[in-house]
């Protein structure tokens, strides 16, 4: 009977260990991959670039063509006597186009207008009492010191494009951070099922003390108490393996969600829990960080960003001197027809200024801007060292537990050995049961610490690959 219970429980061990062990196993840079894949949160982080996009585009509508018009009726008496009507009365419109050049910071115009004028004079002046008047213009404003080149026309739309590569950059490090949070939970999978392992070996060695001890008792060879003893260490490594298990479920559940994928319920983790790898030094990691580190990146932007507001601000304070250009045709006939022959020519060319008394307000921004980029420089400083030293705590501590994982395996070792002796001692009837149990409990103590500070260890060189922006580009 006791052969047939033995046979039993060693199929439920086999059949506990066979739920989180199955043929299909998938590694952590799988599961990256796929998270990448199939997580929302990279379409959207996406979508936030694109949008800035958007926004920086809405500036290109400052080099569409601008069309104007107008229609107005006027009437005009003279204020005292001269030679010219006694009133006119007059219906105009007038269209044209305009347009900025970027590349230039000219404006190039284009109108026409078009007058009726009824006219009440004296008869001796010899005015019609009517006219039409046709005006065709063309004119051209070219700037020599403020805006040469339309460095103001460009600004909104450059300042946007630093916006566009700082929200790439921070899309990238929440993506990263999310994925580091998703590689560390896969990593309390790995330990879990190493932890399962743990347990179901300790209740195997249990229960076969536990055939034992019932062979002895049969036998009045030991004590009753060592009967429930054997059967206490039983029962406590039972309970250990099922709330291991229903820990481990609930988080395979949870990465199936996140992947959006329910295989990885019926899957195992492909993963080298126990295995070290060469640490860099810290010298090492802080050239790489000043050069690579995305949030030093976004600082460098928006140091940029300043430069080019500052450039603004001193082109400002600039002497406003442009070169004007107009030319165009008119004609004015009492037929209207007559006066669409626009064949009369004007032109003008000249120059136009105008500065600002002081240039108090420029000064100001200027001195403003150059105290925000310092800041934003003593910024990027701090955050260096800041990052330096978190990286340095990592090394350490990674650099420590690789010490610590060796002294774990003698001790897993020892323990090993001394429940060899105690079995022995206790076979030979000169020792107890309790020691034995005890020194099996201490075996599996430091197998699990060992499980434990691997984990630890991993997670360190996780934290590692996220702080220098290794884990994800």
């Amino acid at each position: 009977m006791r052969n047939v219970q033995s046979l039993i429980l060693q199929l439920l061990i086999a059949g506990s260990i066979g739920t989180v062990t199955n043929a299909g196993t998938i590694s952590q840079n799988d599961f990256i991959d796929r998270l990448i894949q199939t997580h929302p949160l990279f379409a959207k982080e996406k979508l936030t670039a694109q949008i800035e996009q958007q926004r920086r585009d809405s500036y290109l509508g400052n080099q569409d063509w601008n069309v104007q018009s107008s229609l107005f009726y006027s009437h005009d008496e003279p204020s005292f006597a001269i030679a010219g009507p006694e009133k006119t009365d007059a219906v105009s419109f007038s269209g044209g186009l305009e347009r900025a050049f970027w590349s230039t910071g000219g404006r190039l115009s284009a109108s026409f207008s078009s007058t009726y004028a009824s006219l009440t004079a004296d008869p001796y002046l010899g005015l019609p009492d009517s006219y039409f008047e046709n005006r065709v213009n063309v004119g051209y404003s070219h700037p020599l010191l403020r805006n040469k080149g339309g460095a103001l026309d460009r600004l909104q739309y450059d300042l946007s494009q630093f916006n566009i590569d700082i929200s790439e950059v921070i899309a990238i490090e929440n993506e990263e951070v999310f994925l580091a949070q998703s590689a560390s939970k896969f990593l309390d999978w790995v330990f879990l099922l190493e932890q399962h392992r743990i347990v179901v070996e300790r209740l195997h060695l249990s229960e076969e003390e536990l055939n034992r001890t019932r062979d002895k008792r049969a036998s009045n060879l030991i004590d009753e108490v060592d009967l429930i003893r054997a059967e206490d260490a039983v029962r406590v490594a039972r309970q250990s393996l099922l709330l291991i298990e229903s820990r481990s479920k609930a988080l395979q559940s949870e990465l199936a969600v996140l992947l959006q994928d329910n295989t990885i319920n019926e899957m195992t983790p492909e993963y080298g829990l126990y295995e070290t790898t060469t640490l860099p030094t810290l010298a090492e990691v802080t050239v790489k960080l000043k050069d690579n580190s995305r949030l030093l990146n976004t600082l460098a932007i928006r140091i940029d960003q300043q430069k080019r507001l500052r450039s603004s601000f001193v082109e400002l304070g600039r002497a406003d001197l442009a070169l004007v250009v107009q030319a165009g045709l008119k004609n004015a006939e009492v037929s209207y027809g007559r006066s669409l022959a626009t064949d009369i020519p004007e032109a003008r060319i000249g120059l136009q200024l105008g500065f600002p008394s002081g240039n108090r307000t420029a000064k100001a921004n200027i001195a403003r801007t150059d105290l925000q980029t310092m800041q934003l420089e003593k910024q990027v400083e701090e955050l260096t060292i800041e990052l330096s030293a978190a990286i340095a705590n990592l090394l350490t501590q990674a650099s420590q537990l690789e010490t610590v994982l060796q002294l774990n395996q003698e001790q897993i070792d020892s323990a090993k050995r001394k429940t060899t002796e105690e079995l022995k001692i206790y076979n030979q009837g000169r020792g107890e049961l309790t020691f034995v149990i005890q020194s099996r409990d201490s075996e599996q103590a430091a197998k699990l610490t060992y499980a434990v500070n691997a984990l630890t260890y991993h997670k360190l060189l996780l934290q590692l690959q996220e702080l220098t922006d290794q884990l994800y580009n």
